[in-house]
C-alpha cells in the first residue's frame, strides 16, 4: 500500500511539473538540434581541451549523498574533476531515496533555484526526466552534445552496444521529439552482465564424499562436466538437511539453500534458470526471447513446473521463507560453524569462510535446459543540467570531461590510478580471456590494490558514471589472491558464460505515450508475478487448484495487451539495429 500511495505521489508531482510550472528556460536554456550554434560563454576553451574555462568557476553539484562517502570535498574522485577543468564543485546534497526526489519534486514544482548540475536524483526515469524538462527546469542538450560535446561523441562512437550490436546509444536518451534531456552513462561490466550466481559449501560437499569430478550437467549443450545436474544438486541439499556436515555436533542447524533480497539474490529467479530463461535484471520484466519474438516467462508451463518443483523442496525443508525476505545472510555467516549449503548473490559467498565456497551459477535441470541470464546494461541519461545554471556550457564541458580518459569509468568504482588500481603486469591472467566474443576485453588491463567501494572512504563518491567505451572495466586481472573477489567472480562467469543462449532480452524503450498510459500495469503485473512466485513456491498458493486462477487474473490486468506493447518497443529496436 505505501508504494501504491508513493507512485501516485510521484505521479501527481510529475503532472504538476509538466501542467502547471511555467518556468522560463533560462540563460542559453535553448539547445535544441539544428540551425547554426554559437558558443556564447568567452570564458570556455575550445571543445575538447583542459581545463575547459580560462578563469576559474563554481558549479554547483546536486547529489543524493551516501553515507559511506566520508568526505565529498576532500575527495581523491573531486579533487580529480576540479583539477582537471579548472573549476570548483559545490555540493548540494539530497537526502538518500524517496526523500531526495520528494524534495527535488517539490524544489522543480514551486520553481525553486536549482543546482548547477543534478547528478541523477531520479533522471534515469525517462518519465521524470522529460517532465523536468517540459516544466523547464533541466535544459536540452542536443546541440551541446553535437557542438561542444568533443569527448561524449569520440566515446559514444567506440561504445560495443553501438559499433558490434549496431544499437544507437542515443536512442535510450530521446524523447519522442528527439530531446536528449540529460546527460550519457554507461558502464556494461561483464561480471554485472553475467550476475545470477549460486555459490556452494565446498567443505560440506567433501563431507558427504560427493565434488566436481561428479558433475554431468551441460552434455547437450555441448558442454560435459562442466555444470551440475539436478540430481547432484538435490542430493547435495539433502545430504546437508540429513547429516552434521559443519561437524559441531548439532543436527539440523545447517541451511540446505538461501537467497535474500539483496543484488541479485533472488532464490526463485536463480531456480527457474533451470527450466526455462529467467530475466535477471533489476526490472525483473520476467522477458523471454524466442525465435525474435519477445515473450514472457510467467505464463508458461515449464515456468509453472518450476514452481512445482521449487514447493517440493520447500515441502523437503531444503529451503524457507526467510530466504525470500531477509536483507543479507550476515547473520548466519558470521557463526563459528559454517551453517550455510548454497546461497544465491551476485557477490561472493559467505564470509569469513570465502574460500569454502566456490560457484556453480548454472545447474542443468531435470528436464535438460541449463542456461545464464544475460543482462545487457541500457544505456543511462541521469545527468542534467539545470535552467538555473549560470554557465551552462561550462556545466556541460565538465560532464563531458567523464568521456575524456578512457581510464576514467574505473575510478568511480575503484578509485585512483596507481594509488587504489594499477595497470596489469605482462604476466597477470585475465579474469575473462578465455571466454570469446563478449562485452569485455580479452586482454587484463588493470588490477585492484585497495578495494574502496563497501567501506567509508574518500576515494570517490560511490556512484558509478562516465561512459565506459573501452570496457575497461570488464578488464579486471587477477593478481593471484584466491580470495581476490573479482577473481572469485571470474570463476563463476568462466562457468556460466558458455551457456548463455543465443537470444536474450534488450533493454526495451517506449514513447511516452506507452509510459504514461502502462507503466502503473506493468508495476501491478510484476508485483502480482512476484508475490504468486513466492506463494506458490511454499505452497500458499496450490499450483494445480490455483493456476488458472492466477492466469484468469493476470488476464483481467491486461498482461497480454501489455506484452502487445513492449514487442512494438521490442520490433521497433530490432528494426533500428537492422535484424
Amino acid at each position: 500500500m505505501k508504494r501504491r500511495i508513493l507512485i501516485a505521489l510521484v505521479l501527481s508531482l510529475l503532472a504538476i511539473l509538466v501542467l502547471g510550472c511555467n518556468r522560463g528556460a533560462g540563460p542559453q536554456g535553448s539547445t535544441r538540434a539544428g540551425g547554426t550554434y554559437v558558443v556564447q560563454d568567452p570564458n570556455l576553451t575550445p571543445a575538447g581541451t583542459f581545463p575547459i574555462v580560462r578563469e576559474p568557476i563554481t558549479l554547483s553539484f546536486g547529489l543524493q549523498i551516501f553515507l559511506q562517502v566520508a568526505d565529498y570535498y576532500n575527495n581523491d574522485l573531486t579533487r580529480y574533476l576540479e583539477d582537471l577543468n579548472g573549476i570548483k564543485m559545490e555540493f548540494v546534497f539530497y537526502d538518500p531515496g524517496a526523500d531526495g526526489q520528494t524534495r527535488l519534486n517539490l524544489q522543480v514544482a514551486s520553481g525553486e533555484a536549482l543546482p548547477d548540475i543534478i547528478f541523477k536524483i531520479g533522471l534515469g526515469d525517462a518519465a521524470r526526466r522529460e517532465a523536468y524538462g517540459r516544466a523547464g527546469a533541466i535544459i536540452p542538450l542536443n546541440d551541446y552534445i553535437e557542438h561542444l560535446g568533443y569527448h561524449t561523441q569520440n566515446a559514444v562512437a567506440q561504445m560495443h552496444i553501438f559499433h558490434d550490436m549496431g544499437i544507437d546509444p542515443w536512442y535510450y536518451g530521446m524523447d519522442d521529439e528527439g530531446i536528449i534531456w540529460a546527460q550519457m552513462s554507461y558502464g556494461a561490466v561483464f561480471a554485472n552482465a553475467n550476475s545470477g550466481r549460486a555459490w556452494y559449501n565446498t567443505e560440506f560437499a567433501a563431507a558427504l564424499g560427493m565434488s566436481e569430478d561428479q558433475w554431468r550437467g551441460g552434455a547437450a549443450q555441448g558442454h560435459p562436466g562442466r555444470i551440475p545436474h539436478y540430481d547432484w544438486f538435490i542430493s547435495y541439499l539433502r545430504g546437508i538437511r540429513d547429516n552434521d556436515v559443519n561437524g559441531n555436533g548439532i543436527m539440523n542447524d545447517e541451511i540446505p539453500l538461501t537467497g535474500h533480497t539483496d543484488w541479485r539474490g533472488n532464490l526463485l529467479n536463480w531456480f527457474t534458470r533451470m527450466f526455462l530463461y529467467s530475466d535477471y535484471s533489476t526490472t525483473e520484466q520476467f522477458w523471454i526471447v524466442e525465435n525474435g519474438v519477445l515473450d514472457v516467462q510467467y505464463d508458461k508451463p515449464m515456468y509453472r513446473e518450476a514452481l512445482r518443483q521449487m514447493n517440493n523442496l520447500f515441502n523437503e525443508r531444503l529451503w524457507d521463507e526467510s530466504a525470500l525476505t531477509q536483507r543479507n545472510i550476515s547473520a548466519i555467516s558470521n557463526q563459528e560453524y559454517p551453517l550455510i549449503g548454497v546461497t544465491i548473490g551476485g557477490w561472493g559467498a559467505s564470509y569469513p569462510r570465502l574460500l569454502d565456497y566456490m560457484p556453480f551459477g548454472v545447474v542443468e535441470g531435470p528436464h535438460g535446459y541449463a542456461a545464464n541470464s544475460f543482462h545487457l546494461a541500457a544505456p543511462a541519461f541521469n545527468i542534467g543540467i539545470s535552467s538555473s545554471a549560470r554557465h551552462p556550457e561550462a556545466a556541460f564541458r565538465f560532464i563531458d570531461s567523464f568521456a575524456a580518459d578512457p581510464d576514467f569509468a574505473i575510478i568511480p568504482r575503484y578509485g585512483m590510478k596507481d594509488v587504489h588500481w594499477r595497470l596489469s603486469l605482462p604476466h597477470e591472467q585475465g579474469l575473462y580471456a578465455t571466454m570469446g566474443p563478449n562485452i569485455g576485453p580479452a586482454d587484463p588491463y588493470f588490477v585492484e590494490l585497495v578495494g574502496t567501494w563497501g567501506d567509508n572512504n574518500t576515494a570517490h563518491w560511490r556512484d558509478e558514471f562516465g561512459i565506459d567505451f573501452m570496457n575497461r572495466k570488464s578488464a579486471m586481472a587477477w593478481d593471484g589472491d584466491e580470495a581476490n573477489g573479482e577473481y572469485r567472480l571470474g570463476l563463476a562467469i568462466q562457468q556460466m558464460f558458455p551457456f548463455t543462449p543465443n537470444e536474450w532480452p534488450i533493454p526495451l524503450k517506449w514513447t511516452s505515450r506507452e509510459l504514461e498510459e502502462w507503466n502503473e500495469t506493468r508495476i501491478n503485473i510484476r508485483d502480482y508475478v512476484r508475490q504468486c512466485m513466492a506463494l506458490f513456491s511454499t505452497g500458499q498458493m496450490d499450483i494445480e487448484r490455483d493456476w488458472d486462477g492466477y492466469i484468469d487474473t493476470l488476464q483481467r490486468m491486461g498482461y497480454r495487451q501489455l506484452l502487445e506493447v513492449d514487442r512494438a518497443a521490442h520490433s521497433r529496436l530490432t528494426q533500428r539495429m537492422g535484424r
